[in-house]
Order: C-alpha cells, then sequence, then structure tokens
C-alpha cells in the first residue's frame, strides 16, 4: 500500500536532496536527435486529494482547484552542448489523468548548483514537484527541465547563458512531446511557459528561442517571466562592484560559468588566491549553495582580483562585459503575451531590471507585455505568490 504523505508547497531556493528511488520503463536506441527520449521512469502518482492538502499545509492562496490525478515521470533525453555536440539531460514530467486533449506548461526553477537538488531527482514532495503536480491537476501537461549541469547533466551548468538555458528548456518539451506520442496522451499543441528567478531569466531566453525557430513544434499562448536578471550586464555590474555579499557563491557561480564557455576568460585573472583554484571544485556539482558560501568570503574585494573588476569597470568592451551584454534578453521583439512579476523589496535580483525590460519590450512587441508589481515580498517570500498567480493567469487563457 502507497504511504500517505504530506506534501509541502514552500517556495525556497533550497530543496530537500536524495533521488527518489524508481524504476526504468524503457530505453531508446534511436540516434541522438535532439529531444529523443533515452529512458522514461515513474516517479510517484499523486492524488486530487494529496495535492489539495498540500496547498491547505502551505496557506497557499489560490483560485485553483485541483481536479485530476497526476503521474510523475523522469525523462532523460538528449540536448546539445556548448559545442553543439549531443548530450544528456534530464527532467521531471507531470500528465494528468484524464482522456481529454491538453495543453503543456514548461516551468523554470531558480537558481541551483547541486546536481541532485534538480526536479527530477527529488521526488514529489517539495516545491518544484509541487509546482509540477499542481498544474498538471488543473489541466496542463506539466514539464521542469532540470537543466545542462543538474540532474543527469554532468557538463558545467551555463548560469544565465540564453542559447544553452533555451536549448535544453526546449528539448525537454520535445522530449514531453515525443512521450505524450508514444504513450497515447493527446497534447492539443499549445504552450504556456514560467519561472521564477534564474527561472525567469530562462524563461524569457526561452520564449525568444522559440518563437525564432519553434513555431512549428508550438503554439506559445503566452510566458510569466518572474523576479529573472534579464539584463545580464546589469546584474553583473552590481554585484561585482560590492564590497560585501553576503551570498558569494552566486557572484562565484556566474563567473565560473562564464570562464568555462568563454575560453578568453581566466579563472586566475578574474579570482584572487585562494579561491581561483578553489572555483572548479567548489561548482563540480556535488555542493549546495551553503557549503559554497560557507567556503567563500563575503568581501568580495578580497574574492575578485580588484585590477580585473577596474578593467571590468572602466572598459565598454571587456571581453567580460561583452559576454554578459550577448547573454542579456532586452534586445528582441516578441510577438506573444508576457506577463512580467516582480516582488518591490526583492533583495537578490532588483525590481528596477523588470521596469526596464518592461519598457524596452514594450517598445519592440508586436504583442501585450506587462509588469505585475508585487509591493511587498523578499525574493524568496514573495516566490509562491507570484507563482501561483502566474499559474491562474494561465489557468484562465487556457
Amino acid at each position: 500500500m502507497k504511504t500517505k504523505r504530506i506534501l509541502y508547497f514552500v517556495f525556497a531556493l533550497a530543496l530537500l536532496s536524495g533521488f527518489y528511488g524508481c524504476k526504468k520503463t524503457e530505453d531508446n536506441e534511436e540516434p541522438k536527435l535532439r529531444g529523443g527520449i533515452i529512458s522514461s521512469v515513474k516517479m510517484d502518482d499523486l492524488s486530487i486529494g494529496e495535492i489539495t492538502l498540500g496547498l491547505t499545509i502551505a496557506g497557499a492562496n489560490t483560485s485553483l482547484s485541483p481536479s485530476y490525478d497526476v503521474e510523475m515521470i523522469k525523462l532523460s533525453y538528449y540536448t546539445i552542448d556548448g559545442d553543439g555536440q549531443p548530450t544528456t539531460a534530464s527532467g521531471a514530467l507531470f500528465i494528468p489523468k484524464s482522456s481529454s486533449s491538453m495543453p503543456m506548461l514548461s516551468y523554470h526553477h531558480g537558481t541551483l548548483v547541486q546536481r541532485s537538488n534538480a526536479p527530477s531527482y527529488q521526488g514529489p514532495n517539495t516545491s518544484e514537484a509541487m509546482v509540477g503536480a499542481l498544474a498538471a491537476s488543473v489541466g496542463f501537461i506539466s514539464c521542469l527541465p532540470d537543466y545542462l549541469g543538474l540532474g543527469d547533466s554532468h557538463v558545467v551548468h551555463p548560469y544565465l547563458q540564453s542559447e544553452l538555458s533555451a536549448s535544453a528548456s526546449i528539448d525537454m518539451m520535445l522530449a514531453a512531446k515525443n512521450y505524450c506520442t508514444i504513450n497515447g496522451i493527446s497534447f492539443d499543441g499549445d504552450l504556456y511557459i514560467c519561472g521564477y528567478s534564474e527561472g525567469g531569466y530562462v524563461t524569457m531566453a526561452t520564449h525568444k528561442k522559440l518563437e525564432a525557430s519553434y513555431s512549428s513544434e508550438f503554439n506559445l499562448q503566452a510566458s510569466a517571466p518572474m523576479a529573472g536578471p534579464y539584463d545580464v550586464e546589469a546584474t553583473a555590474d552590481g554585484l561585482i562592484g560590492l564590497q560585501t555579499y553576503s551570498s558569494p557563491a552566486l557572484i562565484g557561480f556566474i563567473l565560473f560559468s562564464y570562464s568555462e564557455y568563454y575560453s578568453n576568460l581566466s579563472l586566475d585573472n578574474i579570482f584572487n588566491a585562494p579561491y581561483a583554484a578553489q572555483i572548479p571544485s567548489l561548482f563540480d556539482g556535488t555542493k549546495n549553495l551553503a557549503t559554497i558560501n560557507a567556503s567563500l568570503t563575503t568581501d568580495i574585494t578580497a574574492l575578485v582580483n580588484q585590477t580585473f573588476v577596474s578593467d571590468f569597470n572602466s572598459n565598454a568592451n571587456h571581453s567580460l562585459r561583452l559576454a554578459f551584454r550577448e547573454n542579456s534578453l532586452l534586445n528582441w521583439y516578441p510577438k506573444t503575451p508576457i506577463r512580467l512579476y516582480h516582488s518591490v523589496e526583492d533583495e537578490i535580483v532588483p525590481y528596477s531590471i523588470s521596469e526596464t525590460a518592461l519598457q524596452t519590450l514594450q517598445t519592440n512587441s508586436s504583442s501585450t507585455v506587462e509588469l505585475i508589481t508585487y509591493q511587498t515580498g523578499s525574493h524568496t517570500g514573495a516566490a509562491m505568490p507570484i507563482i501561483l498567480s502566474a499559474l491562474e493567469w494561465f489557468d484562465s487563457l487556457k
């Protein structure tokens, strides 16, 4: 008999660790086509009652009413790495138990550095899983990509890098579409995408890529990027220029990731000793943010080489600045409705980033771009009401 679970619907950056045991159900030995399924694994069944109980325990205030039992699947699939070569990625898929034709939703998680904290490794009893479960229970085929460098992927995570963020997410959607075809699940072709924090950035990158290259695969209906650092250059300017910062792991993560994917950047030039030598092992995918923060200094002038900082600040064409600019997401022309969400009190990602995104995208867009402002709530504290609001918006459109 299945043990009853209490499902916690608490949105936080840190997730529980440990892989939820499951059984491999199929393999695919076909050529390594993007979105091709390598394996699918059933992780759990979630009832309407369990999902409703999770909402009640969390005190979630939402008009959404779970209507379907849900099956949780882990998918391993093919995507591409930074060299454009086939590589493996993974994600969680939530299927409503219904014979009706339904739209797809892709939810993109916030910053993670430990591979085993990815959605497909965590099982059903986490905040990220409950986003997928709730969305599926109200009638969406829900995808939660792990991203490159997390879950099954052992490359360095391309943190805040647009092309690779989008490709891994879209290939997860293609894998989900393939899974539905194989298993007789009716997908109606419509797609909604959202994400919080790093996931907000991934959502906007994915929206841009979908409109440019995947209109024949998906009918994108709306996107909801939430509290994301869409202007990577401005975000980096703010972080690199700090004297002290309580989460040095975030600064280390950005600079390490870019040094791995841009060959003209050297860790020895960016970081001071002894941190330059320690950074690769700290970000090897086996450690969480708390562990990394404890290993670094909150004195950013001691962490980051100040000659490098001076060069970065004074040179508009600094190689790292150009890389950040290349991955910023303000210079494009959205054709599909976008709702940005952000709290004025966000202490991690400044609210002004969403204001700038609104102004820029409204000028460029041929569709509606809005900013839904929350007057209160920290970066973590505002997450639950914001995510629920985005899901309610999607539910009203389908």
